[in-house]
C-alpha cells in the first residue's frame, strides 16, 4: 500500500488542477487504472510509471514519490510545478525522469547520482541554479541530459565525458563559465552537442572532431576564440555546425565543406572570421 499512499500524498500537494486530471484518484478505483498511473503486471502490482504532462497542474513535487521504488518513468513535464527536486536517490529502477518546463528551483540534487538506472533526464526550462553535480556521471546509462534554460553557473564537469552512452547533452541558456571540457571528447556516441548561449570561454576542443556520430554542434554566443579545429572536417555525420556571436578567428576548414561533407547548416555570424572564410560561403 506504500505507492497508494505516495500517489494520495502527490495530490494533496497539488494546489491548481484547472482540467480535473486527478479526479479519478479516489479510493473508489484501484490505483492502477487513476490517470496518468502505469503499474506492473504481475502482483504485488506497483506503480512504475508516473505521466502527467501538459495539464497545468500546480503545486510542489512531493518528496514522497521516492517512496515509490518501482518507478521506472516520471514525466511530469509542461505543468506549474514550483519548489525544489525531491529527493528521488532510492528510485534505482529509474530509467526517465522529466521535469522540464515548469517553475522548478533550487539546485540539482545530487541523489539524481544515485539513480543507477537513469537514462533520459530532462530539467530544462526552470529555475535551477548552483552548479552540475561531477557525480552526475555515476548513472552510467544516461543518454540524454537536458539542463538548457536555467541559470546554472559555474563550470562544465570535466566528468561528463565518462558518459560512454550519451547522444544528447543540451547545457544551453545557462550562466556556465570556463572552457568545454576536453573530455567530451570521450563522449564517442554523441550525436547532439548543444552549450550555445553561455559564458564560456577559450578554444574549441580538436577532440570534438573525433566523435563519429556528432550531427548538431551548437557553440553560438559564448565568448570562444581562436581558431575552428581542422578536425572538424573529420565528421562525416555533420549536418548543423552553428558557432556564431564569439570571437573565433583564422582560416575556416576547408574540409568541412568538402563534396562528400554533410554539412547541411553553417552559422559563422559575428566572428572575426572576415575574408578567411572560402569564397563559395561569403563572410
Amino acid at each position: 500500500m506504500v505507492d497508494l499512499h505516495v500517489l494520495l500524498d502527490f495530490k494533496q500537494g497539488i494546489a491548481d488542477d484547472p482540467p480535473g486530471a486527478l479526479s479519478s484518484w479516489s479510493n473508489s478505483t484501484h490505483f492502477c487504472g487513476w490517470r496518468g498511473v502505469n503499474c506492473t503486471t504481475t502482483r504485488p502490482f506497483r506503480v512504475s510509471r508516473l505521466v502527467l504532462t501538459g495539464l497545468d497542474l500546480a503545486g510542489q513535487i512531493t518528496s514522497s514519490l521516492g517512496n515509490m521504488t518501482f518507478l521506472r518513468s516520471l514525466d511530469l513535464e509542461w505543468n506549474n510545478f514550483v519548489g525544489p527536486i525531491p529527493i528521488l536517490g532510492r528510485l534505482q529502477q529509474l530509467h526517465t525522469l522529466y521535469l522540464n518546463n515548469n517553475h522548478l528551483h533550487g539546485i540539482i540534487p545530487d541523489s539524481l547520482t544515485n539513480c543507477s538506472s537513469l537514462a533520459n533526464l530532462d530539467l530544462s526550462v526552470n529555475s535551477l541554479v548552483g552548479q552540475i553535480p561531477p557525480e552526475l556521471y555515476f548513472p552510467s546509462h544516461l543518454s540524454y541530459l537536458n539542463l538548457s534554460g536555467n541559470s546554472i553557473a559555474g563550470p562544465i564537469p570535466p566528468e561528463l565525458g565518462f558518459l560512454s552512452n550519451l547522444t544528447v547533452l543540451d547545457l544551453s541558456e545557462n550562466l556556465l563559465v570556463g572552457q568545454i571540457p576536453l573530455k567530451l571528447g570521450l563522449l564517442s556516441n554523441m550525436i547532439f552537442l548543444d552549450l550555445s548561449t553561455n559564458l564560456l570561454v577559450g578554444r574549441i576542443p580538436p577532440s570534438l572532431g573525433f566523435l563519429p556520430n556528432l550531427a548538431y554542434i551548437y557553440l553560438r554566443s559564448n565568448q570562444l576564440e581562436g581558431s575552428i579545429p581542422d578536425e572538424l572536417g573529420q565528421l562525416q555525420e555533420l549536418k548543423e555546425l552553428i558557432l556564431g556571436r564569439n570571437k573565433l578567428l583564422g582560416e575556416f576548414p576547408k574540409a568541412v565543406l568538402n563534396p562528400s561533407a554533410s554539412l547541411q547548416i553553417l552559422g559563422l555570424e559575428f566572428n572575426m572570421l572576415g575574408k578567411a572564410l572560402p569564397p563559395k560561403i561569403g563572410c
